[in-house]
Parts: C-alpha cells; sequence; structure tokens
C-alpha cells in the first residue's frame, strides 16, 4: 500500500470510530430521557412528579408543618424534597438533617429480622412460638390453637388491643422489652386466623423472639443486620433513642403538630414496646431502607429467593383472593397493590410503600400526628387511585347490619372502649371486602376486620350504656331536688323529715356520681399516657364500689316492700322514685360488671 491508500484508511477507521461514539452517546441520551419520561402506574411521568407533588404542598400549605419525601426506583432518587418547618415557633426548616419518628413504620424491621433468621434456619415460621419463648410466657391464651409467626405478620394471632403503658414519658424508668411484654399482656379473645386485629403486642412479642434466637438485644440485632449494612448511619432505635446520640439529640430540634397545624407540647415518648414503633432518622436512611426492600439483589438477604418469599402472599382480604399481607408486609390497592406499612406516632406520621415488580416506591415523613394528606393521598400521584372495577368483577353491594373493629378490647377494664360501631360506612371510592365464613361476617380494610354485632348484642350495650347515662343523671337531679328542698327547709325554718329510705336513696345518687368521677380520672388519665400504675387503683375503687352498692340494693328493696306493711302512708311518688333509685342502682352494677370495669 502506498502512502495516500493508508492515510485513506486512517480516515475511514477515524470517521467509524467518530460514528460509534456518537452513536454510544446518543443511545445513553436516548436512555437517560427514557428514564426520565418513564410512567408511574397513576400515569404521572418520572420528570412531572416534583411539580406535581410542590403543586400539592402549596394546596395545602395552611395546615402543613413540615413534611419530607423521598420517591425512587432501582436506578436511584427520581425526586426528594424538604417541606415546611421542624419547629414553626423557632422557625427551623425541615432539611435534610431533620428526624422524624417512623411509628408503626419500625415494624418493617421486625419483619426483615424475621426473615434473616427464617433464611438462616433458626426461625420455623409455622411453628407454635411458644417453641422460642421462656415458660409460663404467654398466659392468656383462650384457644388451642397455636399462635404462630405468621400469625403475628398477620396480625391475626387473635389479641385484643393493648392501650397502657404504651407510650411513656420521658424520665420513666424504662422496662426491658421482656418485662413490657409481660406486664401487658393482652387477651387472647379470636381463635388464631379468624380476624385480622392490628396489634403492636404481637410485633413487639415477634421482636423478643430475634432477641431470643439471635442472643442480642434487638435494636443492637438491627443495627449489626440492618443500619450497618445499609449505611443508615443517621437511625436510632433503642426505647430512649441511646444507640444513636446524634439521633437523640436531633430529635430535640423537632416538633410536633396536629392535621390543621397546632402545636402539641412534650411529645416525646419512650415506646415501651420499641420493635413496634420507636424507630427515628432522617429521610435519606428512611430511603436506603425504602431501596433495600425494594431491591431483590439487597444485601438485607444472602438469596434472592428470601426476598421472593418475603413478598408473597401470608393472607387475603376476607375470602377473596386479593393479598392483603405479605410476611408483615400489608398490600394496599392502589390503581397496583403497593406493599409496605405507614406508621404515628404521638406526634408524627410516616408511610414508607414499593411496588416490587416495577421496583418503585414513596417514602413520606411528617411531624404531625395522624397526617393524611401526605402520607396516604399524596401516595396516589405514584401509584394510582383505586379502582373498583380493577379489583372487583361485579359491583359490591353494601353489607348491611352493624359492625365493630376487631382491633378492640373485648375484655378487661377497657372493654367500654368497644363501645363504638359503624354501619352503612362502607365507601365505594374506599378498598373493602365484605365476607361471610365459619359463622363470621365481617368487612376487610387493611390492616383490620369490621366483625358484624349481633343484634341482640347491640341493643344490649348500647341499652346498657345510655341506661347508665339516665342513672347519672337520675341521681344528679335526685341530689339538686333533696339539696334545694334542705336549702328551703332552713330558710323557712322547717324541721326536714327525712326517712330511711331517703338518706339511702342520697347514699346511692352520691355514690353512682362518684364513680362518674373516677371513670372521668381514669379516661383523663388514660388519654396522656399516664403509667398504669398510677390509675389502675380506680378499677379497685370502682369494684370496691360495685360490691357495696349490691348489698345497698338488697337494702333497699328490703325496705322498700316493708314500706307497705306499716300503716304510715307514703306517697305514690315517693315509692316511685325509691323503686327508680333500686332500679338504677342494678343498671349500675350490671354496667360495672358486662364493662368489666373492675380489677
Amino acid at each position: 500500500m502506498n502512502g495516500k491508500e493508508i492515510k485513506k484508511i486512517k480516515h475511514y477507521l477515524a470517521a467509524f470510530l467518530a460514528t460509534v461514539l456518537l452513536l454510544q452517546s446518543s443511545i445513553g441520551v436516548l436512555a437517560e430521557e427514557t428514564h426520565k419520561e418513564e410512567i408511574f402506574p397513576s400515569g404521572n411521568s418520572y420528570g412531572e412528579i416534583g411539580s406535581r407533588i410542590e403543586a400539592y404542598v402549596k394546596e395545602h400549605e395552611k395546615t402543613t408543618a413540615g413534611m419530607a419525601v423521598a420517591v425512587f426506583d432501582g436506578e436511584g432518587t427520581i425526586y426528594q424534597s424538604c417541606f415546611g418547618y421542624a419547629d414553626k415557633e423557632n422557625t427551623i426548616e425541615v432539611n435534610d438533617e431533620t428526624v422524624f419518628e417512623w411509628g408503626s413504620a419500625t415494624k418493617l424491621l421486625v419483619w426483615i429480622s424475621v426473615m434473616q433468621l427464617w433464611e438462616q434456619g433458626k426461625i420455623d415460621l409455622n411453628c407454635d412460638v411458644r417453641t422460642y419463648l421462656p415458660d409460663g410466657f404467654m398466659t392468656n391464651l383462650n384457644y388451642d390453637t397455636p399462635v404462630t409467626m405468621i400469625n403475628l405478620m398477620n396480625h391475626n394471632a387473635g389479641f385484643q388491643e393493648v392501650y397502657s403503658d404504651l407510650f411513656l414519658k420521658e424520665g420513666t424508668e424504662i422496662p426491658t422489652l421482656e418485662e413490657a411484654l409481660r406486664a401487658n399482656e393482652p387477651e387472647q379473645v379470636y381463635e388464631p386466623g379468624e380476624v385480622t386485629a392490628y396489634s403492636n403486642w404481637g410485633v413487639a412479642l415477634a421482636g423478643y423472639i430475634v432477641e431470643r434466637v439471635s442472643g442480642m438485644g434487638f435494636d443492637e440485632y438491627v443495627h449489626q443486620n440492618i443500619f450497618e449494612p445499609l449505611s443508615m448511619t443517621h437511625s436510632a432505635l433503642s426505647t430512649d433513642l441511646h444507640d444513636n446520640e446524634w439521633v437523640r439529640e436531633q430529635r430535640k430540634n423537632l416538633q410536633c403538630y396536629t392535621t390543621e397545624g397546632e402545636l402539641i407540647p412534650d411529645c416525646f415518648y419512650y415506646i415501651s414496646l420499641y420493635p413496634a414503633g420507636m424507630c427515628t432518622s432522617t429521610l435519606a436512611d428512611f430511603e436506603r431502607f425504602g431501596q433495600a426492600i425494594a431491591d431483590p439483589g439487597t444485601v438485607l438477604f444472602q438469596h434472592e429467593d428470601t426476598w421472593k418469599e418475603l413478598f408473597s402472599p401470608t393472607a387475603f382480604y376476607g375470602d377473596s383472593s386479593i393479598p392483603s399481607n405479605c410476611h408483615g408486609l400489608w398490600v394496599l390497592p392502589f390503581a397496583v397493590k403497593a406493599v409496605g406499612h405507614g406508621g404515628n406516632t404521638a406526634g408524627c406520621s410516616s408511610y414508607l410503600l414499593v411496588e416490587p415488580e416495577e421496583g418503585i416506591g414513596v417514602c413520606v415523613m411528617t411531624n404531625q400526628a395522624q397526617e393524611e394528606i401526605y402520607n396516604e393521598k399524596m401516595m396516589e400521584f405514584v401509584f394510582g387511585q383505586f379502582q373498583e372495577e380493577n379489583y372487583f368483577e361485579s359491583p359490591r353491594e353494601m353489607p348491611e347490619g352493624i359492625y365493630r373493629s376487631a382491633r378492640t378490647v373485648r375484655k378487661g377494664p377497657f372493654k367500654c372502649l368497644s363501645l363504638s360501631y359503624v354501619s352503612g360506612e362502607w365507601e365505594k371510592e374506599e378498598f373493602w371486602v365484605y365476607s361471610s365464613s365459619d359463622g363470621i361476617e365481617k368487612i376487610s380494610y387493611t390492616y383490620v376486620d369490621f366483625i358484624k354485632v349481633p343484634t341482640g348484642v347491640f341493643v344490649l350495650e348500647i341499652g346498657l350504656f345510655f341506661l347508665w347515662l339516665a342513672a347519672l343523671v337520675f341521681s344528679l337531679l335526685s341530689l339538686i331536688v333533696k339539696g334545694m328542698r334542705k336549702l328551703i327547709n332552713r330558710m323557712k325554718h322547717r324541721e326536714s323529715k327525712e326517712i330511711v329510705l331517703g338518706r339511702w336513696s342520697a347514699l346511692c345518687s352520691v355514690f353512682q356520681l362518684i364513680l362518674l368521677i373516677l371513670m372521668t380520672a381514669a379516661a383523663y388519665m388514660i388519654s396522656n399516657y399516664e403509667l398504669s400504675k398510677r390509675y389502675t387503683w380506680i378499677f379497685l375503687v370502682i369494684g370496691g364500689f360495685g360490691i357495696v352498692m349490691v348489698g345497698m340494693i338488697i337494702y333497699g328493696v328490703i325496705k322498700f316492700f316493708d314500706l307497705f306493711g306499716k300503716k304510715e302512708k307514703h306517697s305514690t311518688g315517693r315509692k316511685i322514685y325509691n323503686a327508680l333509685t333500686v332500679f338504677f342502682s342494678i343498671v349500675t352494677v350490671i354496667n360495672i360488671l358486662y364493662w368489666n370495669l373492675y380489677l
């Protein structure tokens, strides 16, 4: 070849290489643009999600305190931003270093831990959980069907709700997880597998089993096996956040607010059953955890099959084929099925949802209690709105009857809190499934079932409640009238003739009002998260009053009928009044017994 030919070949090669490089660059740009133009199940594009969220925040800024949100997929963060104030009074804005409380989203740490130990062959999800517990640990079981880890994951182990000693004020002596579980063990009021009744205690029990199996504290286990592998350096889990001093100090900069943006003073509490709701972190760490859950190749598990098992259904809505739970992760039907967990504490709300097939997810954190605008409604920007026709072959019929949440108390002094019913409130735009099997009619929502209340039980409970109200009104009016009569007699210098039954009826009325005061005091202390040892005496006193009132009823009945055998005449009005006193006293005693207002 001569020099000219060699030169031509060089030109051809240079042109060829330039073309290749140009094609590679074009393909890269095209791929990037394609990623940016990908569409969420909601129909929104990746590129517009930020503007949609920002416009939504602007729309609700009057009631917004502070909020942080991240939208992500397998390639990384699609959108992330912070809004509002961590402390409105001191104008401290939410930023990348602001920490929020996860609330019940902390439960995801429990289920990931359990699945890690299951992967290692150390936990059997289908055996009796007492296998992993000390002797004599679960003492309130009322059914022979064993409680399994799957039951704890599905929240269908049958436990009633626990209200006492869940939130502890700063300065309170912190119990160990075992002590907290033993002190607040709930009654088992449903057979395992029968109904879904959300249970913080059941999740904390699973966390304790992680402790027993792993040989380390639950917070220590999570740091070693979840936080450290994911570089979650700004996360704390222990009851008083002592496991991360930086988070503990940052938490002091966070104030909490109502859904209307009003300050909630002193909103930091220890959570005694801490695996169920104590985790506190920055948005970045919350997002890292969400990305790890959504990733089939996550470092959290040794094998991808474990990840697949995690997202396999373990429970369904009613008797339908629609999954409701996947090994502790709730399935929420939007336009697609999103999987994850929400959370609430005394002053914060959060949500973490992922769509595992596409690997997309959203995490939201706010410093507002029971917040829904961002933690629920905004999720539709990514996952789309629930449409009835996407899940049901034919329109759902509104179920008839009265229903009660399974997440309540049916035994013990808090039984009166189950005096709440719903009927005809099953909105078409919400997801619910009606089912009737094994003699139980129920409406299944995410997190909880509503059980149909027999008409007789409904009439009995409502009747007892209103009769007791009538008894209290009768007692109050009785004392007012007696007091006015005495005052008038004194002013007119007349001698008051009070028979024995008159003094007895007055004493019955006084007892009724004392009971009202005691119940009001107990309700106030419970709503302010006072320790149970500070109000359990009230139920002891109420029980004592009930016993005394039984004696007074017997005495009153005897004296009442004795009046008819005496020559002294008594007015019909007085006889009716005394009869009503006996009747309302009986009503009070029956209420004390039925609502278990005693210890």
